[in-house]
């Protein structure tokens, strides 16, 4: 439907400056009385409009041609001055061929030569002509990108979730093996809490697998999966890492991308001594302006100096992509924070 009421505005669009040349040239181009009659027909009027629609059309088609000549190869940008200017002096010989063809039809001594007057309208034509055609060349020009940038926004889009993915699937717990260790030796030495745990296990990874597709979830699904997976580790480690929560509850309806607490706390896990003589402390607490979630943690580094920085970086960029802003990571003599943006 687009295709055929587009046709349908470049024929009207050709026809009427095919009709506008037409009548100037005849009327004011000051040619002598036999040519004018001989140009003022019937005839020589269908064939005005004729050659600017297939002219037109032609015109329309060398653009389409050059746009997509362009987006391939951009060096070549001199082919374009030369294309454009062909375009221009090929309306400039239909005007000026139009009138010799009636001089030629009468007869005229001097079918090529027109007086002053003639040549300055002829010019004037031409140049309204050239107006007319570089307005609608860049009106194609400018729906030819906007669709290429609404395709690039598609692609952005999708390339956008396909990272978030990733990032995401990055994510997911990897503690597995010293989980199903743990459990095996519950079973044997503590069979009541060894069932306890697997139901705190399950409850991980059903968490785990049904945020896999939501990109935001609220702080209280986020604290109640926290709860699973400090008691793991509570079991695993001993009864030596807590969570203090000075949230308040009204703040628990703000939105995070999920498994954000998890990786933090993996990231304390892994990067500070914990056992019974040295417990560790985790304290999370809030700031109103703008809506952050605060969580930080004594430093206590292992011996073996465990550097990565890659669960940090990946909720860097979650947090980029998701909602253009960045956490904020805090790395004092005795104490690490990380600060992250809440969102409603």
């Amino acid at each position: 439907m687009n295709i055929k009421l587009n046709r349908i505005s470049y024929s009207a669009l050709f026809s009427g400056l095919g009709v506008f040349s037409f009548f100037l040239l005849a009327n004011y181009a000051e040619l002598s009385d036999r040519v004018s009659d001989a140009l003022y027909s019937v005839g020589m009027f269908l064939f005005f409009i004729l050659a600017f629609n297939l002219l037109g059309y032609s015109t329309i088609r060398l653009t389409t041609w050059v746009d997509n000549q362009y987006s391939v190869n951009i060096h070549r940008r001199w082919k374009l001055i030369f294309i454009y200017t062909m375009v221009m002096l090929m309306f400039f010989l239909l005007n000026y061929g139009l009138l010799v063809t009636a001089k030629f039809l009468v007869g005229a001594s001097h079918p090529f030569v027109f007086p002053n007057g003639g040549w300055r309208i002829l010019i004037l034509v031409w140049l309204v002509e050239l107006v007319i055609l570089g307005l609608l060349l860049a009106n194609r020009s400018m729906q030819h990108t906007l669709k290429l940038q609404k395709q690039a926004a598609a692609l952005q889009e999708e390339n956008n979730i396909a990272r978030y993915t990733a990032l995401q699937n990055q994510l997911n717990p990897h503690f597995l093996f010293n989980s199903l260790n743990t459990l095996i030796s519950e079973i044997r030495y503590n069979p009541k809490n060894a069932e306890l745990f697997t139901q705190h296990l399950s409850d991980v990874y059903r968490y785990t697998l049904q945020c896999q597709n939501q990109r935001l979830v609220t702080l209280q699904d986020e604290l109640g999966f926290l709860d699973s997976y400090i008691f793991l580790h509570q079991v695993r480690l001993g009864d030596c890492i807590y969570v203090h929560n000075n949230v308040p509850d009204e703040w628990k309806e703000m939105k995070m991308p999920p498994l954000t607490l998890q990786l933090l706390v993996e990231n304390v896990i892994k990067h500070n001594v914990i056992h019974s003589g040295k417990p560790m402390v985790i304290e999370l607490c809030n700031v109103e302006e703008p809506p952050t979630l605060i969580i930080c943690n004594p430093i206590r580094p292992k011996k073996c100096g465990v550097v990565s920085g890659m669960g940090l970086k990946n909720l860097s960029a979650r947090y980029k992509l998701l909602c253009n802003q960045d956490i904020v990571i805090e790395n004092e003599s005795d104490k690490f924070t990380v600060k992250i943006p809440l969102l409603s």
